[in-house]
């Protein structure tokens, strides 16, 4: 039998001993595992290469494609182009270039071999858990469908100064990767890659997730939540690993990645896309949880990402918040590298507080919460800023212990959208959980859960509205999904509200402007 030869099983058989171990007193918990659609966020297209015109060519690295890497250094020359800068080199100039710091990407595979990554490759910390051995590399196939791996992982950690392709945002980083993606996908083997070698890895880099298809409404299920509350609980000597996720590529399709539940998770950090221009790309995700940007694809003519290829190749067409989210990390391992003590949520504050909005404030949608930070669906707080992270890491103190205060509806439930208005209001009141061990006067996340029967979901729009009148659109209409389940407890998460004080009256406004429906 060959490997990939799997036996048909029947599902009632299946369905049938799974109640026997669920029905017997000293089995714990019990579940059957199926197959997940999990869905690489990245894309193919024909965009032309993009024609080098620099008059002044940056040569601090003699790696051929370092000129390509315009998001890192100043490689303008067109006028309408905006200065393009993530405050890397100045990082890089201040000693910082990840060195110390594990990566890993879970993902297809990783070339480990390719040269412009092995000599920084990280045994520990990789894992295959289609094949469940030790090794990551990639199955070939003659479309090299398994390239996504590790065309992350170059952004991350290609070699600097050795006539290769790039240079890493964190060239000294040590990199490994998870093979995951290349097979079926289900909780179990979601779990083992999330919670592999916590306690060595530093970051986990991860551009995937459900069907970006405007449809779909998924996330982690009882395994994988486990195993990102064991990375955040032992992870890093218990100072919490760092997950870093793609927010997704269902812009075009309308989709809203707060109906993902691995961006929308408090334990993750979300990443979107900005492209050349500075603009929010075609492909791009409306959401509450998207904490930060990094540059990635565009329009037609913006130029993409350079990065390692597989066969020892190099590439200048990477793509999608699949190219964001490593950078991102890589960014991230910068700050580690300058302060190793920092916690999971010491991260996400310096992230929230130091990203740059000034580049991308054409753009619309920009409001300011009370708090005083800029805040924008599209963009989070604005481009990844690793010279402004760096500094404040190095005088940063830990934040105090996570609280978490819980408040309820005050209105009576169920409420019905009237046919007239189209719309339901929600008041939730709270005192911030005062006098309490639970006690919070300044916000970090806010997630809402709710339930909702309606027999045209993709109709819905959902906004939180905070007592000091800040305002988070937490959904927005989907006009693809046409699915008659409502939301079950799922639990939408906005950052939007971050250093406000909660106590106070908050409101819950969803609203039907398409439909009738009642």
């Amino acid at each position: 039998m060959r490997k990939n030869d799997h036996p048909q099983r029947s599902r009632r058989n299946a369905l049938h001993l799974t109640k026997r171990l669920a029905d017997d007193n000293r089995v714990e918990w019990a579940e059957q595992q199926i197959a997940k659609s999990r869905e690489k966020r990245e894309f193919s297209d024909v965009t032309p290469d993009f024609i080098r015109k620099t008059t002044q060519e940056n040569t601090r690295f003699n790696d051929f494609l370092w000129p390509d890497q315009w998001y890192l250094h100043d490689t303008r020359n067109l006028d309408d182009v905006p200065e393009l800068d993530m405050r890397t080199i100045p990082v890089w100039n201040m000693g910082y270039t990840g060195k110390g710091i594990v990566v890993t990407i879970m993902d297809d595979g990783l070339e480990w071999n390719h040269t412009d990554i092995r000599r920084n490759y990280d045994p520990e910390a990789s894992w295959d858990t289609n094949d469940d051995d030790s090794d990551p590399f990639p199955r070939y196939d003659e479309s090299d469908s398994n390239n996504h791996g590790t065309r992350c992982a170059g952004e991350i950690a290609m070699t600097a100064n050795n006539l290769k392709c790039g240079v890493g945002v964190a060239y000294n980083a040590k990199i490994g990767g998870i093979r995951m993606l290349d097979g079926i996908v289900n909780d179990a083997v979601e779990s083992v890659s999330i919670a592999h070698n916590v306690e060595h890895i530093d970051i986990f880099s991860a551009s995937w997730g459900p069907n970006d298809d405007g449809m779909t409404v998924d996330g982690p299920k009882r395994l994988a939540v486990e195993a990102l509350e064991k990375g955040i609980k032992n992870g890093r000597s218990g100072k919490g690993t760092i997950y870093v996720w793609a927010s997704g590529n269902g812009g075009s399709k309308g989709d809203n990645c707060n109906c993902d539940g691995y961006t929308n998770s408090i334990y993750t950090l979300s990443v979107g896309s900005a492209s050349q221009h500075g603009d929010f790309p075609w492909y791009g995700e409306r959401c509450a949880s998207t904490m930060t940007t990094a540059y990635s694809s565009g329009a037609y003519s913006d130029q993409k990402i350079a990065t390692t290829d597989l066969h020892n190749q190099c590439t200048v067409h990477h793509t999608g918040t699949s190219a964001a989210a490593p950078l991102a990390a890589g960014v991230i391992a910068l700050i580690l590298e300058a302060n190793p003590e920092l916690t999971w949520r010491d991260v996400q504050h310096l992230v929230v507080w130091n990203s740059e909005y000034q580049h991308l404030k054409h753009n619309k949608g920009w409001k300011r919460n009370s708090a005083g930070l800029m805040y924008n669906s599209r963009f989070g707080f604005g481009l990844i800023n690793a010279e402004s992270m760096v500094k404040a890491a190095l005088n940063w103190t830990t934040v105090p212990e996570k609280a978490i205060c819980k408040a309820s509806s005050s209105s009576e439930l169920p409420k019905a959208i009237s046919s007239e208005l189209k719309e339901v209001e929600i008041e939730i009141s709270t005192d911030g959980c005062s006098k309490s061990s639970e006690e919070i006067n300044y916000l970090e996340h806010v997630e809402l859960s709710i339930d909702i029967d309606y027999n045209h979901r993709g109709a819905l729009d959902i906004y939180l509205f905070s007592p000091a009148g800040t305002e988070s659109m937490v959904l927005s209409r989907r006009e693809r999904d046409s699915s008659a389940i409502g939301f079950k407890n799922w639990t939408f998460l906005s950052v939007h509200f971050w250093g406000e004080n909660p106590a106070g009256r908050w409101r819950v406004l969803i609203r039907d402007l398409v439909n009738n429906y009642v």
